[in-house]
């Protein structure tokens, strides 16, 4: 089962945190912690959840090791071609339906094959980045 994992875009503040977790009456927000604390991260303020919006991961790394989460712009090669999209909502228990968390994404640009071996690459997110949204590979 894989761990549920999220960072947090803070819309009051127009601010990403690195990792945020769901309390009873609020959100922990953390910053990154350089791996000391098992990449849980460092807890840095709670927060309102009418100020938080909540992106999964994807439960995948880029082809830089990076993490995917939803909301992020990635760029994809595969057969001569590139493709740019937004990581969409990670599907529920994609792990155990086998369904692969980029699913929407292959599947909306006729991408077929292993998609362990698609080269990807995450380029930035729709909130820091939208200007990404416009452009087209390189």
């Amino acid at each position: 089962m894989k761990e549920l994992r999220f960072r947090v875009w803070h819309t009051k503040e127009n601010k990403m945190y690195y990792r945020g977790y769901q309390k009873f009456l609020h959100a922990l927000l953390c910053e990154d912690d350089g791996g000391s604390n098992e990449g849980r991260g460092r807890p840095v303020k709670r927060a309102s959840y009418t100020h938080c919006v909540f992106l999964e991961s994807a439960g995948i790394e880029d082809k830089n090791r990076r993490e995917i989460f939803e909301g992020d712009i990635v760029r994809i090669r595969h057969a001569g071609r590139c493709i740019e999209d937004v990581v969409g909502p990670v599907p529920d228990m994609f792990g155990s339906k086998k369904i692969h968390p980029l699913h929407e994404t292959l599947k909306k640009n006729d991408i077929t094959g292993d998609p362990a071996r698609l080269d990807m690459e995450v380029i930035g997110n729709e909130y820091e980045n939208p200007e990404l949204l416009k452009k087209t590979c390189d």
